[in-house]
């Protein structure tokens, strides 16, 4: 994928989660790269590290919300007449509850930031890519879509997440919009500490889930970014609904 500068500029791309995680390090790595970047996320206090910085627009934005999906969107069609490319990255998990200890109310509010809001922004998003000649989106699914893991709303959102991907790829290609899947595995993130079980990033546990691996280390978010870059540019023009398990081997132990 190269260290080359530049390769997205002139490109606007909108990223959600953009305050800390994959979505910092993402927004960090494509405005280096030359792209303006619309960088969503809904907690100010991580949104405010981004003020001032060159390339980076944040805004403050609830993707569960349609307004703020408006918003977001909205943001680059008003400063920038397009967008180019979309990293739908925010999200949160549910690894620690298995099915007997997920209620309602713990299945609506993964599917609804996990799946719902991807679906939401790309079908705000689309017509404005489609006017400017098309365009890329990345979307986040997981290791434990490919083979399954205790949280079921998680793993069921994030298998949601493929199937809405692969729809849009074969929907739109000919209008020349380019949709493709990142699978994470363990990565050094909130997301994953805050999720209990095998995810916990620390001490003993993380020593486990290494031990495990094909690989001698774990995952950290400036992995995910080199590749949501590398999918966002024109070098990935030929990539259209592909899963790309970014994973250290997890999937496959």
């Amino acid at each position: 994928m190269g260290n080359a500068k530049g390769r997205l500029e002139g490109k606007v791309v909108l990223i959600t989660g953009a305050g800390n995680g994959i979505g910092y390090a993402a927004t960090k790595l494509l405005a280096g790269e030359g792209a303006k970047v619309i960088a969503a996320d809904i907690l100010e206090k991580d949104l405010a590290g981004w003020n001032g910085v060159e390339n980076v627009i944040p805004v403050l934005a609830d993707v569960t919300k349609l307004e703020d999906i408006e918003r977001m969107v909205g943001e680059a069609e008003t400063r920038f007449g397009r967008l180019d490319a979309i990293c739908n990255i925010a999200g949160i998990n549910d690894l620690s509850y298995p099915l007997d200890a997920t209620d309602d109310e713990r299945w609506d509010r993964v599917h609804n930031i996990d799946l719902k809001a991807p679906f939401r922004i790309c079908r705000r998003a689309l017509p404005t890519m489609i006017q400017g000649g098309g365009g890329s989106i990345v979307n986040i699914g997981s290791y434990a879509a490919l083979r399954g893991n205790h949280g079921p709303s998680y793993t069921a959102a994030k298998a949601g997440v493929v199937g809405l991907t692969k729809s849009i790829a074969f929907a739109y290609g000919k209008q020349g919009i380019r949709c493709n899947i990142i699978h994470p595995g363990g990565t050094r993130t909130d997301i994953g500490a805050h999720s209990g079980g095998d995810y916990h990033p620390a001490g003993q546990a993380l020593s486990k889930i290494i031990a495990a691996l094909p690989v001698n280390w774990y995952g950290v978010p400036e992995d995910i970014a080199k590749t949501c870059l590398f999918l966002c540019s024109d070098d990935a023009r030929q990539i259209n609904g592909a899963e790309i398990a970014v994973d250290g081997g997890m999937s496959v132990c």
